[in-house]
């Protein structure tokens, strides 16, 4: 086999851009779930979706080409294992991540990249002159989307998590910007003796009741709606802390974790779980770290580095442990 042809190698990545739109635009469209029987022809496609068909049909095309679907004769179209991920029921659904990428305020905060990176500041913030939390909340259908979005990456990660550490061993867990819940539904379905409480913005855990619920926990597991920078639920013997660090800067951090550790019974752990940063040339799936320096001005960090942090604020880093997934636990004790 000949090695892979750099210039080609390079206009592969240099048309990602033009993927993803597609991708985004045909899961916004539904089209995974049009498909799910089986096979179709461009044109039912198009009546299901509502869409002009000759436009489908070349939007499918791209899609086939990049291994989301199968073009077949006839101009007939099935989903490839990957687009099956697009489906709203698949246990890897990826339909909304691929929605909220495709928004216009993500799209175009990539699109000023180049302000991050001579100035140092979000390039969302820039663009629409307050932070990323404060815009979205003004906008219910954004982060309806959004909320999805992160919910479908939790129930992702929530078994990895759940199976990686013994949460068994704690009376109650505060899930500290959990979300709607699906993470620490995660850990209280493995964990049946262990009760929880689900701390986020109040119109965040408004959508929490139904995640719960089908979990089978909502008997074990009280929303509380609040302000982190103001106060965390009290008494609990853990503090979850799921990918809410990475979006802050180090003093917001350790007022996060001070917060958390003053909350704590003792003796108590405070457990963040984030993606670590990853080492020199590695792979990365979702450039999450980039990410964080366009929408919100945060960050993704090393192992040492939450050390320091945790030790700023009061708590023993205990240990991290990698899980079966992208994150890492990072274990501090009060």
């Amino acid at each position: 086999m000949s090695p892979p042809n750099p210039a080609i190698e390079l206009m592969k990545l240099l048309s990602g851009f033009q993927v993803s739109q597609a991708i985004s635009v045909f899961a916004a469209l539904g089209i995974a779930d049009i498909l799910k029987d089986g096979s179709l022809s461009s044109d039912e496609i198009a009546a299901a979706a509502g869409c002009h068909p000759r436009s489908l049909y070349r939007l499918l095309h791209m899609l086939a080409s990049a291994g989301v679907l199968e073009e077949i004769p006839g101009r007939q179209f099935k989903l490839s294992p990957t687009g099956a991920c697009l489906r709203s029921d698949s246990p890897t659904s990826r339909s909304a991540w691929a929605r909220y990428v495709g928004r216009p305020y993500v799209w175009q905060s990539w699109g000023d990249l180049m302000h991050s990176v001579k100035t140092g500041e979000s390039s969302f913030g820039h663009l629409h002159s307050e932070n990323l939390w404060e815009w979205r909340g003004k906008r219910q259908d954004e982060t309806a989307i959004f909320d999805a979005a992160m919910s479908e990456l939790s129930r992702a990660a929530g078994m990895a998590v759940a199976s990686a550490y013994d949460f068994s061993k704690f009376r109650r867990i505060v899930d500290v910007g959990g979300g709607q819940g699906a993470l620490l539904a995660a850990v209280l379905a493995k964990h049946p003796a262990t009760t929880g409480i689900l701390f986020d913005l109040p119109h965040v855990v408004a959508g929490a009741p139904r995640v719960l619920q089908t979990a089978g926990v909502a008997d074990r597991c009280e929303t509380v709606g609040g302000d982190v920078f103001k106060a965390v639920p009290e008494g609990a013997d853990a503090y979850l802390i799921k990918s809410v660090l990475m979006d802050e800067d180090d003093d917001q951090v350790v007022a996060i974790l001070d917060k958390c550790r003053s909350a704590a019974a003792r003796p108590g752990k405070v457990i963040v779980i984030e993606h670590l940063l990853t080492p020199p040339n590695a792979p990365d799936v979702n450039y999450s770290d980039a990410t964080m320096m366009v929408m919100t001005g945060g960050r993704e960090r090393t192992g040492d580095e939450f050390a320091k942090l945790f030790a700023a604020a009061g708590l023993r880093l205990e240990e991290t442990r990698p899980t079966a997934s992208p994150f890492t636990l990072v274990v501090g004790t009060v």
